[in-house]
């Protein structure tokens, strides 16, 4: 399959995930808007409307607390991750880059040669089926 089938195909799978996860987003959203309002009404029933409110907003303070702890936390591990592999990826290009470059000043006509080669082979592995 052709290389600009593979970007098309993920193209639209990108997007129907998206879309997906956005519709699944607002209607976590709204759910989560009745339960509060659940809880609010059946606090009230309990205390005071003052008092209710006062248990909401700190029981939803409490829930963005440790939300954003947690995100917080996952957040560094996926940074701590994206250098590792930046480093890795790094490391890897200037080894090739290197032997580029040597491979290039020993024998430049070899060079050209594998050059070829290695464009011939990426066009077989991706070209039309």
């Amino acid at each position: 399959m052709a290389l600009s089938r593979h970007l098309r195909f993920y193209a639209r799978a990108s997007a129907l995930w998206g879309g997906m996860g956005l519709a699944m987003l607002l209607l976590g959203f709204a759910a989560a808007g009745f339960f509060i309002a659940a809880f609010y009404i059946w606090l009230a029933a309990h205390l005071a409307p003052v008092q209710a409110a006062l248990v909401t907003g700190a029981a939803l303070l409490a829930l963005a607390l440790a939300l954003g702890l947690i995100g917080g936390a996952v957040l560094r591990a996926a940074r701590a991750r994206e250098r590792a592999r930046l480093a890795e990826f790094s490391l890897t290009l200037g080894t090739v880059l290197r032997l580029a470059a040597y491979l290039v000043r020993r024998d430049p006509k070899k060079a050209m040669i594998f050059a070829l080669i290695a464009g011939a082979l990426a066009e077989f592995f991706t070209g039309e089926t």
